[in-house]
């Protein structure tokens, strides 16, 4: 932004409703009117100021952002109380209203699609397991700093990858990163069948409130009693009828949200207004969030590389003004700051499958009989190897898919595995056989 810009802007968010004689006249009076209403022009294309009224009578405020960042500079206990307004969530309508804009959807998906390789190098492997082992990381650290956490991301990694906690750290620190893991994994390990329903984020708070708050029964249970916000003049619903109301009415309208950014984002901002839980709200909204990011296959929203500043002033706006704008800002600069993180990934390195431990030599006779004897994956043959072969009945499910795993991924430069040249793999039928 242009010196002048800075200033002008400046000096609306002092003097709303000035028009563009007294700017001239404060502000820039060497520069001449049609310099002065160039500016002008620029800051309200970039949204950042907005017109109120038309020819003489035009008049000049800050928007967007800049609003509520002129609103944030007012001391808390001098700004107006405000309370729950019902209409902030009714009028919005999904697939129709937007918080995002198409230039901030388009940014945001360019920035999260994985390449193609990361999604084509391990068959059978979805994109969100691997991204696992380092979002839990990740997130768990970024999302617990926002609550003024004390673990730094190697004390987190230590905690996640090996159980160890730092000696010296309050323990509720400890419980936050750990239970942020227990949540994640809850994300990514029911992907298929998780959606934003009332049950899954009543799941996702209890796992990350457990430990945390006082009344167990509230884990993952709507708040029957009223909330402050600290640092704020916003009181939340107080009844327990409202919040139940609410909260079914912030789902339904959640899950009918097609666009994944747009859900991932409507969830940030609505979650913490509404505030059904005692507490944990902002830690659920943020678990969430990656839920429709992690479906679509794109890179998740781990905060690593947030604003925290401008993340709390968001929420802020949001809870006063009901303005997602700093919020969005937040949002959008996070995201495409961290998501090339996810978009080129590491191999996967997993445990050894029993099948390819306890029964190796016979999982690997079993692949080259798939190849030379029958040209494709045939399950009954198989199951008559393993009684051939005296595999115990509990473990031949397991062996089994193992086997079709790797037949699966079978390649030129692996089949020497499997005793196999190839040429042997010429002619494969790709389709699995009783």
């Amino acid at each position: 932004m242009m010196t002048t810009d800075r200033v002008i802007l400046a000096y609306v968010a002092n003097h709303p409703g000035c028009g563009r004689a007294q700017v001239r006249r404060d502000v820039v009076p060497e520069a001449s009117r049609s310099t002065v209403w160039r500016a002008l022009r620029r800051l309200v294309d970039a949204g950042k100021l907005e017109v109120v009224g038309e020819g003489r009578a035009t008049r000049y405020r800050v928007a967007g952002a800049e609003a509520v960042l002129a609103h944030l500079l007012t001391p808390a206990h001098l700004r107006p109380a405000t309370r729950y307004r019902r209409e902030f969530l009714r009028r919005y309508r999904p697939n129709e209203s937007r918080y995002l804009s198409p230039a901030d959807r388009e940014q945001l998906k360019k920035a999260g699609t994985p390449a193609a390789a990361s999604l084509s190098d391990l068959p059978g492997v979805t994109y969100a397991v691997r991204v696992l082992e380092e979002l839990e990381i990740d997130m768990s650290w970024a999302s617990s700093r926002l609550e003024g956490n004390s673990y730094d991301h190697l004390d987190t990694e230590r905690l996640v990858r090996f159980a160890k906690a730092t000696e010296g750290r309050p323990r509720r620190d400890t419980v936050m990163i750990l239970n942020h893991k227990d949540a994640i994994r809850y994300v990514v390990g029911n992907l298929d069948a998780i959606e934003v329903s009332a049950w899954d984020l009543r799941n996702i708070h209890a796992l990350l409130a457990d430990q945390l708050i006082s009344d167990r029964t509230r884990l993952g249970g709507l708040r029957r009693l009223p909330v402050a916000i600290s640092r704020s003049t916003y009181s939340p619903p107080e009844d327990e009828p409202t919040i139940r109301e609410e909260f079914d009415a912030l789902v339904r309208t959640a899950a009918r949200i097609e666009d994944p950014f747009e859900q991932s984002f409507f969830l940030l901002v609505h979650i913490p207004y509404l505030q059904p839980f005692v507490d944990v709200n902002k830690r659920t909204s943020r678990i969430a969030s990656v839920i429709p990011l992690l479906k679509a296959d794109l890179a998740p929203m781990s905060f690593l590389a947030i604003d925290d500043h401008a993340y709390i002033r968001g929420i802020l706006g949001v809870y006063e003004l009901n303005d997602v704008s700093l919020l969005r800002e937040a949002y959008v600069n996070g995201y495409v700051a961290s998501a090339e993180r996810y978009r080129h990934l590491r191999p996967v390195v997993i445990d050894p499958a029993k099948g390819g431990l306890e029964y190796r030599r016979f999982s690997r006779s079993a692949v080259r009989c798939c190849v030379l004897d029958w040209q494709r994956f045939r399950a009954r043959q198989i199951v008559r190897m393993m009684d051939e072969a005296g595999i115990p009945t509990e473990d031949r499910d397991s062996l089994l898919d193992h086997i079709r795993l790797c037949f699966r991924g079978l390649t030129k430069t692996n089949a020497v595995l499997y005793g196999l040249g190839p040429g042997d793999l010429a002619g494969l039928e790709p389709s699995d056989s009783p």
